[in-house]
């Protein structure tokens, strides 16, 4: 049988906070059900979400940017190209 979390539940397993979840479900972008007027989340769907929103080569690329911009005011264009290189150069490596 599929395994149900609560919003509880679910933010435990993430180490997040509730109120984060509740947000992802409110702008609906977060897989979720809701039975019997009580919002459940199906683990295996989860996990694919995961996969498939945080491990993406786009978001990996985001996730440079952001990191480069919260320890600094600015990047430049040539930062910018040089992290956007290094993201492509890794994604080569892993379909090789």
């Amino acid at each position: 049988m599929e395994t149900y979390l609560t919003v509880e539940e679910l933010a435990e397993h993430l180490k997040i906070a509730p109120q984060t979840i509740r947000r992802w479900v409110m702008n609906d972008d977060i897989p979720h059900r809701k039975i019997m007027g009580v919002i459940r989340f199906r683990l295996s769907e989860i996990e694919l979400w995961i996969e498939t929103r945080f491990d993406s080569p786009i978001q990996k690329l985001v996730q440079a940017v952001y990191e480069k911009l919260l320890f600094e005011d600015s990047i430049s264009l040539d930062e910018l190209a040089e992290i956007e290189q290094a993201n492509e150069d890794d994604e080569e490596e892993n379909n090789d």
